[in-house]
């Protein structure tokens, strides 16, 4: 009984500190059916009201001797890093609480919470800004496939299904588009039925910029506003120079084949270096602002790109098609975590020509150009063809092929960048450097007396809400292919369940976290695949209730119990 007790403070504990973080949110716990759907299963009865605290459930609820559930650690980024999603995270793990999880909440530094969950799988449940790449089963299947299980591998979730690995692999096989769409929409019914992962909300793609500055914002699909086609299709207004941005954290590495998939790295790397294909804003992979001018498909497990012959790199040094072929085959046979996913499916690179090139997979991969050959840097043979282990190199002042060079790093401060004037696809401002600014009203002050020119995070946050009005702000939303995501760890006691998964998606109050601490600015979470995909897409999933009262039902039914202090416990026997 004293650890009964221990569990009822530390659940009083938890859901004090949310309320004194979130002030006037109290009607959120007790939110039902906010979304008027229902879930695909046949839930039965699942009324509004009630958030399913102490004294709520009927006797038989609390006459349980099911085996106690443990303490589950929801790890949360800090309030400076992200205020919202700050908030929204300790709101769950307060309604989680009501349901009668014993939960603790651990606030972690960034890059320490990435890899606990990512590298580490030490976590119960993890929620960030997912962002899918322009091909959304090759992440998928990264994220949830059952060989990928291992620390470090890419599924930390945990989560295992053959007959989901048999459908993504025959859609990564497929050549055909159009059989493709059909391959994806059975793959989105399988993971919204099993819910590894949950979209909490659809983030939109935010433009956010001094419009005295800067102008003409165009996103793609991948990255939003931050993309490759953005920045070399941006227009300097007046006779400003500068693209000045900003990030609350600081990078840490400069090495393009040893960063952490971090967005503030990816973001840099985009524009240091080249690939051999690039997307244009229509997510179409374009000759005229890619290293390639052509390709080929020679047959199902062999592509050619034709190479661009009057191309450098930073250093002066001709760019050719052994570099190409170099940096594959280097990144597979030094088997790079970074770009495990693409070594999969290569085999081997040649040099055909002086302009082409000859990639061998390893397997068939319909979407080669999006899955592979948009998402690994061409690196230079000259500076690289040295080094034994690469992704641990250290690197100081990186040479690439991009349109824009290396010019500084303050690490800790600051990092910029400067023009490569000779570049195929060049941009229109000569520098651009990202300052550390943790603090979002210092962001929003500099923002609007033009210190800093956009805002790369793209926060959707209060200061947005309250500033976008502003005269000196420019704004633009569009869908996107991105997604606040809940994650349990399914290697833990009781997330293996699939019931248990649901319930807790059902706690989640999706629609008063869009409307109450995102201002109203993304849709709440409904499909892993975004509409942004287009017809990849499908509506044609499970829908979830808002609902704690449909949450204890489902357990109630699939045998779970609670104890005198309204702790939940698991099925007898388990």
């Amino acid at each position: 009984m004293a650890e009964d007790n221990e569990r009822v403070r530390r659940r009083s504990f938890l859901k004090a500190a949310t309320a004194g973080g979130l002030a006037g949110m109290t009607a959120l716990a007790g939110c039902s059916d906010q979304t008027g759907g229902g879930t695909s299963e046949g839930d039965g009865e699942s009324g509004g009201g009630g958030s399913g605290t102490e004294g709520s459930e009927t006797e038989s609820e609390s006459s349980g001797s099911g085996a106690s559930l443990p303490t589950y650690t929801y790890v949360n980024n800090s309030q400076s890093y992200n205020p919202p999603r700050h908030d929204a995270i300790n709101l769950i793990a307060s309604q989680f609480g009501d349901l009668g999880l014993d939960m603790e909440v651990d606030v972690l530094e960034w890059g320490t919470l990435f890899s606990r969950v990512s590298q580490e799988y030490n976590y119960s449940f993890a929620t960030w800004h997912t962002f899918f790449v322009s091909e959304p089963v090759t992440e998928l299947n990264n994220l949830f496939n059952s060989n990928n299980t291992d620390p470090g591998q890419g599924n930390y979730s945990g989560y295992t299904n053959e007959d989901l690995d048999k459908l993504m692999g025959n859609y990564l096989a497929e050549p055909n588009p159009d059989t493709r769409i059909n391959q994806a929409h059975e793959i989105q019914k399988t993971l919204m039925d099993d819910v590894p992962t949950m979209p909490i909300t659809q983030m939109p793609q935010a433009a956010i910029y001094n419009s005295n500055q800067v102008t003409n914002w165009q996103a793609d699909l991948a990255n939003g506003f931050n993309s490759y086609w953005t920045m070399i299709n941006l227009e300097m207004v007046g006779d400003n120079t500068e693209l000045k941005g900003y990030w609350p954290e600081t990078l840490s590495t400069m090495n393009v084949l040893g960063h952490n998939d971090e967005s503030k790295h990816v973001y840099q790397f985009n524009m240091l270096y080249d690939f051999l294909v690039q997307l244009n804003n229509n997510a179409e992979p374009d000759p005229e602002v890619s290293l390639a001018t052509d390709w080929n498909r020679v047959d199902e497990t062999t592509m050619e790109y034709t190479i661009r012959t009057d191309h450098s790199w930073h250093d002066g040094e001709d760019l050719t098609a052994e570099d190409v072929a170099f940096t594959y085959n280097y990144i597979t046979e030094n088997e790079v975590p970074l770009y495990s996913t693409q070594a999969q499916y290569l085999e081997s690179a040649e040099v055909v020509d002086e302009q082409t090139v000859r990639i061998n997979m390893s397997q068939p991969l319909g979407p080669f150009n999006l899955s592979v050959a948009n998402l690994i840097p061409v690196i230079p043979k000259h500076k690289w063809e040295g080094r034994s282990n690469p992704a641990q190199a250290n690197i100081q002042e990186p040479v690439g092929s991009g349109p824009m060079m290396f010019d500084y790093w303050e690490q800790g401060s600051e990092f910029g960048m400067t023009k490569f004037d000779e570049h195929f696809a060049p941009v229109s401002f000569e520098k651009r450097f990202w300052r550390i600014i943790p603090e979002a009203s210092t962001v929003w002050e500099n923002l609007i007396n033009g210190d800093l020119n956009y805002e790369p995070f793209g926060r959707i946050d209060r200061s947005l809400d309250q500033n976008q009005s502003n005269e000196n702000i420019g704004t633009k939303f569009q869908t996107a292919p991105t997604f606040w995501m809940f994650t349990p760890n399914e290697r833990q006691k009781g997330l293996d369940d699939k019931q248990m998964r649901k319930a807790l998606v059902e706690t989640i109050p999706r629609t008063p976290i869009v409307d109450q601490i995102l201002f109203g600015f993304p849709e709440p979470g409904s499909n892993i695949v975004s509409s942004a995909f287009g017809p990849l897409h499908t509506d044609d999933v499970t829908n979830y209730k808002e609902s704690p009262e449909a949450a204890r039902s489902r357990l109630k039914e699939a045998g779970y119990t609670w104890d005198d202090n309204d702790m939940l416990q698991a099925p007898s026997g388990n």
